[in-house]
């Protein structure tokens, strides 16, 4: 029996050793390819390019800043070209201290008209120098012209030093403002040397005129006798100046009013001899 078990372990172990080997035969077989014989190609060989050093600048950095732009403000102005002037209107240039209402108040219309026929919206300010349109205004009122002189007048009162309208027509009888009228005068200003035209009638002296309602009484005359006494010696008399005062002429500008002056008489002094 032992003979028996090592029979079929030694089979058993060749069998495996023959399996072993053709299955590495048969593996050697399928891996094994003939080595194909190449001829020598000329294959260009690859040559690059040559590099040229260059000096790149490094990137700059700008920093960004926000910049305020100032908006421009809407504003109106006047373009011809665009607003067309209304019939019978004209175009003036505005001045310092125009105002539409001042304008419209010149030119005999209505603010809104004004701002209706320029093409403005809202209350803007007029610009100082720029033409705006205004109506046309018709003068229908006729020029007053003067003409000096008078029917009954001559041109014969040359001004002298101190002449006014008023002393003037007291002279001859009428007021400054006649004088003024029929000179063309419109102002109280004239000028020695000049001509005036006056009356043709002879000039009035002025008078002192008392006014009405005034009474004047007379001051009591020192003419009454008085007693003297003697004196006991003698008196000389004596040559004294006396003042005679001038009494000025009334200015006919102002009537004065006359006054009485009483002015004492001087009795003679006797000379008692004791």
């Amino acid at each position: 029996m032992q003979g028996t078990r090592e029979f079929w372990s030694a089979l058993t172990t060749a069998l495996l050793s023959i399996v072993l080997t053709l299955g590495s035969l048969s593996i050697s077989l399928v891996g094994f390819e003939p080595e194909e014989n190449f001829e020598p190609t000329n294959t260009a060989a690859f040559v690059p390019p040559p590099v040229t050093a260059t000096h790149t600048l490094p990137p700059t950095f700008t920093p960004l800043v926000a910049i305020d732009t100032p908006t421009a403000t809407a504003t109106h102005t006047l373009i011809p070209m665009i607003c067309q002037a209304p019939s019978g209107w004209i175009s003036v240039i505005v001045q310092s201290g125009d105002t539409l209402d001042g304008l419209a108040s010149r030119y005999q219309t209505s603010k809104e008209l004004l701002r209706t026929g320029n093409c403005l919206l809202g209350n803007e300010n007029l610009i100082v120098g720029k033409g705006i349109f205004v109506p046309q205004v018709v003068n229908t009122s006729t020029p007053f012209v003067c003409t000096p002189g008078k029917a009954g007048w001559i041109k014969g009162h040359t001004v002298v030093k101190g002449d006014t309208f008023y002393n003037i027509g007291a002279r001859y009888g009428y007021s400054a403002t006649e004088i003024k009228v029929v000179n063309c005068r419109t102002s109280d200003l004239i000028y020695v040397g000049e001509v005036l035209y006056v009356p043709n009638v002879p000039t009035r002296t002025p008078t002192n005129t008392p006014l009405p309602g005034v009474t004047f009484t007379a001051a009591p005359s020192l003419t009454q006798p008085f007693t003297q006494t003697p004196p006991p010696f003698t008196l000389t008399p004596v040559a004294t100046k006396t003042s005679v005062t001038q009494t000025p002429s009334p200015v006919p500008s102002a009537t004065a009013v006359p006054t009485q002056t009483a002015s004492p008489t001087q009795q003679p002094v006797s000379t008692n001899t004791p």
